[in-house]
């Protein structure tokens, strides 16, 4: 009988481990499972669409884009596309805002840009962060957006952040070079246009000085006196005149511009006791 009790115990065991490994395994590729899933929602995303413009081909071809510059230069660029967040804020202090509450910037000195479109008010703003924003000076950032609202006004946004992209890694290149950032740079001007407009230009300098010289010499001249009447120029009783008509033969019209209502902004300014560098443009 003993020994009876002793075998049921034995095989009860020994069902009951084997009940087990099957169980262990089971929860063994749950885990791994719920692992490989945190990691799929957790990849970074430097594209923040909250307006729903852009297709998924789209924002992963974006993010390709940023996610290298962030590899190779060590750069944190991000681009959000947001509703209106009213006509009386200022574009780039939000920008600013935004970089800072998502700790937007590479490395100790937080290196960032921020690109900020409001399709709603049409209007398209950057915002730098970090040392680099002594690179990207006011008139290059013009020179950037000025760029992108082409694509802009053509209802193309895509382009116009693709457009901004480029010109961004156009930058981080040069500053890696160790060379400041130059319009020319930026530019989609091919060389040959780039060589006429200089040309030209070489020929407006030749102009002024030539025009101040020939200005000089008539001023020397010694034989032209002005008259006062035409007396002069008429023998003695060979002219009558009987009447005399004022003709204007220049007219002076002086205009006005009118003031656009717009919200341009460009320069640099402080978020949070932090320095930032931005330009803000309507299209």
């Amino acid at each position: 009988m003993k020994k009876v009790k002793m075998l049921l115990g034995g095989s009860l065991l020994a069902i009951s481990l084997c009940m087990s490994v099957p169980m262990a395994v089971y929860a063994a590729e749950t885990d791994t499972a719920g692992t490989d899933t945190e990691q799929e929602n957790g990849e970074i995303s430097w594209v923040f669409d909250d307006c729903g413009i852009l297709s998924d081909d789209e924002i992963t071809e974006l993010n390709d884009e940023l996610g290298n510059i962030y590899d190779t230069y060590g750069y944190d660029a991000v681009l959000w596309i947001s509703q209106d967040v009213g006509e009386d804020e200022d574009y780039r202090q939000y920008a600013a805002e935004f970089m800072q509450a998502n700790e937007i910037g590479y490395g100790d000195t937080h290196e960032g840009m921020c690109i900020f479109h409001q399709p709603g008010v049409r209007n398209i703003t950057i915002v730098f962060r970090g040392d680099t924003q002594n690179e990207f000076t006011t008139k290059i950032q013009d020179k950037m957006l000025d760029k992108c609202k082409t694509y802009l006004k053509a209802d193309d946004p895509f382009g116009g952040y693709q457009s901004l992209i480029h010109d961004l890694e156009v930058g981080l290149d040069c500053i890696a070079e160790g060379e400041s950032i130059r319009p020319m740079d930026i530019s989609d001007e091919s060389v040959a246009g780039r060589f006429v407009k200089d040309l030209l230009m070489a020929f407006a300098v030749m102009i002024i000085p030539t025009g101040i010289m020939t200005w000089y010499q008539v001023r020397k001249m010694k034989t032209r006196v002005q008259q006062a009447n035409a007396s002069e120029y008429t023998a003695d009783g060979g002219l009558e005149l009987s009447e005399k008509h004022d003709i204007f033969l220049y007219e002076t019209v002086s205009q006005t511009a009118k003031v656009k209502n717009d919200n341009n902004d460009s320069g640099s300014f402080s978020s949070g006791g932090e320095s930032f560098s931005g330009s803000s443009s309507d299209y």
